[in-house]
């Protein structure tokens, strides 16, 4: 399937528990309290080596792809489109972009993103949360 544009590309991480992995941006940078990893390509680097990279570096564990979540989600200042990843090795330091990283199940995740004070950045992330849910239960 065909990477659809966008200005940045993100992972959601799922573990063989069903749990999610979501981060908290230092200093809650945009209104952001909890969210996913993504950010804008390197020149020369593909959507997909940009989403593994951006997991790396703000939360600190390496992934793999599982499938594209075939949709462009609409951010505050970003169009981004996400892969559903999943967990390989044991993680390592996050960047100082990043407070904190946890894992948890589906409805905490969902308590965590209504968190964030920015309503189209909320709105973002709670669809993320349910596209790649819905994904991961067809992949299992």
């Amino acid at each position: 399937m065909k990477v659809p544009s966008a200005d940045a590309y993100g992972g959601v991480l799922i573990n063989d528990r069903g749990e999610v992995q979501i981060r908290e941006p230092a200093n809650h940078f945009g209104g952001y309290v909890w969210t996913f990893a993504k950010g804008r390509p390197d020149p020369g680097e593909t959507p997909e080596q940009t989403a593994l990279r951006e997991v790396l570096e703000e939360t600190g564990q390496a992934a793999r792809i599982i499938v594209l979540i075939p949709e462009v989600f609409a951010g505050t200042t970003t169009s981004t489109v996400f892969f559903l990843m999943e967990p390989v090795g044991e993680p390592g330091q996050f960047s100082e972009e990043t407070a904190s990283v946890r894992w948890v199940d589906r409805e905490a995740a969902r308590q965590l993103v209504a968190m964030t004070t920015t309503p189209t950045g909320r709105k973002r992330d709670l669809r993320v949360l349910d596209a790649a849910f819905a994904i991961s239960r067809s992949c299992r």
